[in-house]
């Protein structure tokens, strides 16, 4: 394990589809590339302690991996596809592979050198996190194969916090910067301007450390990539009651509703955050309470019980239609991803 690790948006999202199938019934076997040890920061989220050997969750290699006539296997990186394809038995069919595609950039001819693109006509089955991903991809994919959309759900609870009344003085803004450096081009722009102060994390940190940056913040810079599936700390800034500011990167607009929960800008627009902070600053108490409420409302249509009963309906679908080509009973899911 490397000392830097920290539980990101793809890997915190793998387990919690491991804890929705331990909980269905199934028996997870999570392969990935690190030995397991309980004191990575990802086991020290709450609803994770308990995935564990001790707990009756199987870890394992990649070199491993097979998939056989009663296995599932949940993929969400494109290329790891590489790894299970040769694994498969002779009895295996197609859509006991179950990928969850969470991002846009799918549909893009340079993601993983068109890899991922390529993959898209593969029969498998396959979650899309939100509507914006799957209208991305659907010129792309196999017609003939089970495609879902499970809103992607998340721990906004541990975020939370209920804010009423205006903007402190001065009014604090909070970013990160391991995805732009916008936040900081926007600082400077204002650093003359004594009715803002800034406060940034600069490294990817636990969750610990982003509550307290989203609880300090009147107003969050949201600085997603050009492309994303979702951008969780726009979501958890909402949950913390921040007004957030944003650019559009596709897969935001599951809950971001521009105008409505937040304010847009253009991408690594410097200006436009700086002009969009000016604006807030002078708004009144009703639009500011009007941008919090659509927040917390984007905030309680992604939880984890909709996707986990999401998901059981769509595991009890995908074994009925496997049935009805080869009857059998599928007792296992196998999770792939990194930590």
């Amino acid at each position: 394990m490397t000392p830097t690790f920290r539980p990101v948006g793809g890997v915190v999202k793998i387990f919690d589809y491991v804890n929705h199938a331990r909980s269905l019934g199934y028996r997870p076997i999570v392969a990935c590339p690190e030995q397991y040890k309980p004191e990575l920061p990802l086991f020290g989220i709450s609803r994770f302690s308990d995935i564990s050997p001790e707990k009756g969750v199987r870890f394992t290699s990649l070199d491993r991996v097979s998939v056989g006539p009663n296995d599932f296997a949940f993929l969400s990186w494109p290329t790891h596809y590489e790894i299970v394809e040769p694994r498969m038995s002779r009895w295996t069919q197609h859509e006991q592979i179950i990928f969850i595609v969470q991002n846009v950039r799918w549909a893009n001819p340079t993601f993983t050198g068109g890899y991922a693109l390529r993959l898209l006509s593969r029969p498998m089955a396959r979650i899309m996190t939100n509507d914006v991903v799957l209208e991305m991809v659907r010129p792309y994919l196999n017609v003939s194969s089970m495609t879902e959309v499970i809103l992607l759900g998340h721990d906004s609870g541990f975020f939370a916090k209920e804010r009423k009344g205006g903007f402190g003085d001065p009014l604090k803004v909070g970013y990160t910067t391991w995805k732009s450096t916008v936040g900081d081009e926007v600082a400077s722009l204002l650093a003359k301007d004594r009715s803002f102060t800034f406060r940034a994390i600069r490294d990817p940190v636990g969750w610990d450390e982003l509550r307290e940056l989203y609880h300090w913040s009147d107003i969050f810079l949201a600085t997603p990539l050009a492309e994303e599936g979702f951008y969780m700390p726009g979501l958890e800034a909402m949950a913390a009651g921040a007004v957030v500011i944003s650019s559009d990167a596709g897969g935001n607009r599951a809950y971001c509703r521009f105008g409505e929960n937040c304010v847009e800008v253009g991408f690594d627009d410097a200006a436009a955050y700086a002009q969009a902070l000016q604006n807030l600053k002078t708004c009144d108490l009703d639009e500011i309470n009007r941008l919090r409420r659509g927040g917390y409302e984007a905030v309680g249509r992604h939880t984890l019980d909709h996707e986990r009963e999401r998901f059981g309906l769509f595991m009890q679908n995908l074994t009925a239609r496997l049935d009805s080509i080869g009857p059998g009973v599928r007792p296992l899911l196998k999770s792939h991803d990194s930590l």
